[in-house]
């Protein structure tokens, strides 16, 4: 039992450490043994089949289930599966063409021969008639469906490919940013790294060599039945990434006229780190200095993938130039207009939307929850928050008698926004500290012992300094690992998405797994003499392994016996050691090594949710193991910051590593690694961070009731802190980015209910309705129907300005009116930048000791002149 009060561990995380180590490892307490009794777990089949995990196909599209969409949700899967199709058919027409000229031209070479003129194919020649290749995006509020219309589509797109006799794995290419977005994807998504062979933290100029194995993998990949691309969490995409997503499918021989792109997402929350998001226009960054080389780059991919104009050709583009070098409070009302206008047009594309704005992530026919998860939540977008809609989540989130009378708050999950203790701030709660609570919690809770492992640490001569060393220096990996049986705890690293094996994926701790098996090292004479050193035949240093036997094995601790040497057995005999080593120049030793903590094991066991039912390999080849997965230790080279990055930046040039297992506690995580999850119950600590765009409205809607989140009293932010958000540049354009989607979004609606035959939309009546649309986009608010007549007509199309009349008619009382309403409003009065000065005043004032006596100005407020403008 883990004896150490909670009120010794509230200052800093390390109090928590040292509690955990003066009880963990209890003399003769066999953690493995008492896991796997008297089952014998085979070394190889484990070492075997856990390679298999990273290769795991998309199998039978387990994830992809039949779904119920209704209402907007029908549009995309319509989008695909009707492209798909039309696609095959071209391709498959293509081929048999093609295969038809190859024969004809045999057939002329050898006339003189008995080889029977071809028979022409019954399809028609439309190898010139390719079909247009689709763009489309997916939006919605947080709750809003996504995640349910992407896997009807995906299902969808299934069962036309299995009735085509195709494997969909092939055609259908599904990522996400994150491997936790990927494995709520659906059954076979993987991530953007992975997929496209992106190194993490690539930014530089690295194509493939053509002769590499990465280079043969991604062509694989991405092979010639590659017809649709899907990317969920497109709003964490950083434009740099978009860049190399282009350049691999050019480097694989793809061409994006032949493919369909679909990008799924929300761009109210949270947005990527480092660089900014697809969608952006941005030329400059926060600091003033230009944005960088690969950015820019990938802002023209993303562009010309969703055939969007140029921006110099873009209407206003003189003024958005000028004034990007300008201070926002020096512009003119004329200029602000001409950069509204240009913002809204540069987003023009040849593209399809669907945005969906029924929120369904809510607690059935219970009103309170119906109005957090469809009022509430959406109030907070793009830090636009009021002290009412504040005050209401401060009224009815959970209390005290709410999580006392719930059982589920017992396994509440923690979410911060910082995740490392600090010596400046040590009575900060993070991310660390509470999982080291949890750990002291749940030890005495479940009266179980705790185990302690210790990582390894190269070279050996920096080991000691190296030990002391923060695990964000080694992306997490702790210097000592904490668990007790049944511990929830987090995974570190993509092992196998599909499966559910993802970075931020929660696991239950099992236990260690020390094989066996002994160690065979081979070193040179000179190496032994310089580097092995025994008391006996026992090692008494850490020994790092230039070559070995074993893979992903980099160091044989100490107290390793040394059985054999060069084939032969050593029996113990110092002497017999010594002869042996010195009779050849170069020695293979074989170790049996340590198989019990506080030594490194080479697996640790953890329980993965539905691992099984997902399909995933039994790796350790024994009964009763559902959900039973090793995961293998890892090695980690040191971040030294940017300034002491080796160059190059790969884990190859550095100099220092780690190698512990990729887990840590799963009580506690940040809000990052909550994006596109459902909880049950939620604790938010993130005050401090509610500044971050979009992190605030990702935390409040992880759960469908507010009585399933809890925000302790000092970690309720203000509205102001809220609304600083909006100070960041790529707020205001992911805002301008999702009204032009709710604009684009209307007009594919349009079509779609046309294409349904319902009688409320024709095709006739779309042709007008897209003119006017158009003249309304133009700010034409007077005799339109004039104006769409004459052009019209200048098409040859053949209407009368009562038959424009009735489509404007029917028009005005749809979203679509609505939305060009809006916009019309927006680009014909003050830009919204006004909203930083207002902002900034708000953040001087000292509301932390007197509150202000007005109102938030970022909903309804007076502008500097006094007069009573709305800011929209």
């Amino acid at each position: 039992m883990l004896a150490c009060p909670a009120e010794d561990i509230d200052d800093a995380v390390q109090r928590a450490d040292r509690a955990a180590a003066s009880v963990a490892n209890p003399a003769g307490y066999d953690f493995q043994a008492q896991w796997l009794g008297d089952r014998i777990v085979n070394p190889e089949h484990v070492r075997r089949n856990y390679g298999r995990l990273a290769s795991l196909s998309a199998g039978d599209a387990a994830h992809s289930a039949p779904v119920t969409p209704s209402g907007r949700q029908l549009v995309l899967p319509r989008l695909v599966t009707g492209y798909l199709k039309e696609q095959r058919e071209w391709r498959r027409s293509c081929r048999e063409w093609n295969a038809y000229d190859q024969a004809v031209a045999k057939w002329r070479r050898n006339r003189s021969s008995r080889i029977a003129e071809p028979v022409a194919p019954l399809v028609p020649d439309i190898r010139d008639k390719r079909p247009k290749a689709l763009r489309a995006f997916l939006l919605g509020d947080p709750g809003a469906g996504k995640s349910t219309t992407l896997r009807s589509a995906v299902h969808e797109l299934n069962e036309l490919l299995v009735a085509d006799e195709a494997d969909w794995t092939d055609v259908v290419k599904l990522s996400a940013p994150t491997g936790c977005a990927s494995f709520h994807m659906a059954h076979g998504a993987t991530t953007i790294h992975r997929l496209f062979a992106i190194r993490v933290g690539q930014v530089g100029d690295d194509p493939l060599p053509a002769e590499s194995r990465q280079f043969a993998a991604l062509c694989e990949r991405l092979g010639p039945e590659l017809g649709l691309l899907i990317f969920d969490e497109f709003s964490m995409i950083q434009r740099r990434m978009m860049r190399w997503v282009v350049k691999r499918l050019e480097e694989a021989g793809i061409n994006l006229d032949d493919i369909g792109v679909v990008l799924v997402g929300d761009p109210a929350q949270i947005l990527p780190i480092g660089d900014s998001p697809v969608w952006s226009l941005r030329q400059r960054m926060d600091d003033g200095k230009d944005c960088c080389e690969a950015s820019r780059l990938g802002m023209l991919a993303f562009r010309e993938v969703f055939r969007m104009p140029a921006l110099e050709t873009v209407d206003g583009f003189a003024a958005w130039s000028h004034a990007a070098s300008r201070e926002p409070n020096t512009l003119s009302d004329a200029e602000r207009r001409a950069v509204a206008r240009f913002r809204a047009a540069a987003l023009d594309g040849d593209y399809e939307t669907v945005y969906l704005n029924e929120v369904r992530r809510t607690v059935q026919n219970d009103e309170l929850a119906d109005h957090f998860t469809k009022v509430i939540i959406p109030s907070f977008r793009y830090g636009r928050a009021t002290h009412a809609s504040l005050q209401w989540l401060r009224d009815n989130t959970a209390t005290a008698e709410h999580m006392a009378a719930d059982p589920l708050w017992a396994g509440a999950v923690t979410l911060h926004g910082n995740h490392w203790f600090s010596e400046l701030a040590v009575h900060r709660a993070t991310v660390e500290s509470d999982n080291a609570r949890a750990l002291v919690r749940f030890a005495n809770e479940r009266d179980t012992p705790v185990m302690a492992v210790n990582a390894q640490h190269l070279p050996t001569k920096k080991a000691a300094r190296l030990q002391k060393v923060s695990p964000r220096e080694f992306r997490s990996i702790p210097a000592v690992f904490f668990a007790c049986s049944g511990l929830p705890l987090m995974l570190l690293e993509n092992v196998a998405p599909s499966a559910g094996l993802f970075n931020g994926a929660h696991v239950e701790f099992v236990g260690p797994l020390y094989l066996e098996d002994d160690w065979q090292v081979t070193l040179s004479s000179c190496e032994y003499r310089e580097r092995v050193r025994t008391s006996g035949v026992t090692l008494t240093t850490p020994l790092d392994t230039p070559a070995s036997d074993r893979e992903r094995m980099y160091q044989v601790p100490v107290g390793s016996v040394i059985v054999k040497v060069n084939g032969h057995t050593v029996d113990g005999d110092e002497h017999r050691l010594d002869e042996l080593v010195a009779a050849s120049s170069t020695v293979q030793l074989v170790f049996h090594t340590p198989k019990h903590p506080p030594h490194l094991p080479e697996f640790i066991v953890v329980r993965v949710p539905n691992y099984t039912e997902n399909r995933g390999p039994n790796i350790l080849g024994i009964e009763d193991a559902d959900d039973l997965v090793p995961i293998r230790m890892v090695k980690r080279a040191r971040d030294k910051g940017k300034n002491n990055r080796a160059i190059g930046g790969g884990e190859e040039s550095r100099t220092e590593f780690r190698v512990g297992p990729p887990l840590e506690g799963g009580s506690a995580f940040t809000g990052f690694k909550g994006q596109g999850a459902t909880l049950d119950r939620v604790v938010a600590k993130v005050k401090a961070w509610v500044e971050t765009p979009g992190f605030w409205t990702v935390v409040v809607s992880r759960v469908r009731h507010p009585h399933h989140l809890h925000v302790p009293t000092d970690q309720w932010p203000t509205v102001e802190e809220i609304q600083v958000q909006r100070l960041n540049p790529d707020v205001l354009e992911a805002e301008i980015f999702e009204r032009q989607m709710k604009i684009n979004a209307a007009k594919t609606w349009r079509h779609f209910v046309a294409a349904e035959d319902d009688g409320q939309w024709s095709s006739a009546d779309n042709v007008i309705g897209d003119a006017v649309h158009v003249a309304w986009r133009r700010l034409h608010t007077r005799d339109v129907a004039s104006i769409v007549c004459d052009e019209l007509h200048a098409k040859g199309v053949d209407v009368s300005v009562s038959d424009v009349q009735h489509v404007i008619q029917k028009m005005s009382e749809t979203d679509e009116a609505l939305i060009l309403a809006d916009y019309i409003y927006l680009t014909s009065r003050q830009h919204c930048c006004l909203l930083r000065s207002k902002i900034q005043r708000g953040r001087r004032r000292p509301t932390a000791t007197k509150p202000s006596k007005r109102p938030a100005s970022t909903s309804a407020g007076r502008d500097r002149r006094g007069k009573g403008r709305r800011i929209s």
